[in-house]
């Protein structure tokens, strides 16, 4: 671990802990992340994502968090609603909706093909083009501004694992094929 004064000697960070209300486990990647911010050692996205994170697993609530995280996040627009008809099950749509509370598509992201992609090689073509997709996500990383180091690859790996297991979860025997009133529904909404 490197030295911090909001690191205690068994490894909690104190400014993650006082944000989350409980004792927050620091990692040397997260403590190295924290410290390339353009407010180390403080209240930064990294130490509110540690608090975010240790709340979620206590199940609790987390709003007050997202709306001080979005106050560290350059200025976005509202993201946009998804058509019913426009939805497409797969691993990528689930990555996209656990994504959504953090990052918003912009203009030039490429987030929407992407998710696409991903959904089109199911399950098995995203465990196989695992670091493609890492890849992708630690490249927007880095053109929004946010950490996009070996701690967040590890998050990323995580993130779209988890995605897939989602999706595997919901849909055991792979996405349903769309219907024809999907398609009606979709040309009405043009």
């Amino acid at each position: 671990m490197m030295h911090c004064p909001n690191l205690t000697n068994d490894n909690r960070c104190q400014v993650a802990s006082h944000l989350a209300d409980c004792s927050v486990q620091a990692s040397s990647s997260g403590c190295r992340a924290c410290s390339e911010c353009s407010n180390p050692q403080a209240v930064n996205l990294v130490t509110i994502g540690m608090a975010i994170v240790n709340k979620r697993r206590r199940n609790q609530n987390v709003d007050e968090l997202k709306a001080l995280l979005k106050s560290y996040l350059p200025n976005q627009e509202e993201p946009t609603t998804l058509r019913i008809a426009a939805y497409k099950p797969g691993p990528g749509s689930e990555l996209r909706k656990m994504l959504a509370w953090f990052a918003r598509p912009s203009d030039t992201c490429k987030c929407e093909t992407r998710a696409e992609t991903m959904n089109d090689w199911g399950v098995e073509g995203c465990r196989t083009n695992l670091d493609t997709i890492i890849e992708w996500l630690l490249e927007e990383a880095q053109l929004r501004g946010l950490p996009h180091g070996k701690f967040t690859r590890t998050i990323a790996k995580s993130l779209v694992l988890t995605a897939i297991r989602r999706f595997e979860r919901k849909f055991p025997d792979g996405a349903p094929e769309p219907n024809e009133d999907d398609f009606d529904a979709d040309e009405e909404d043009r």
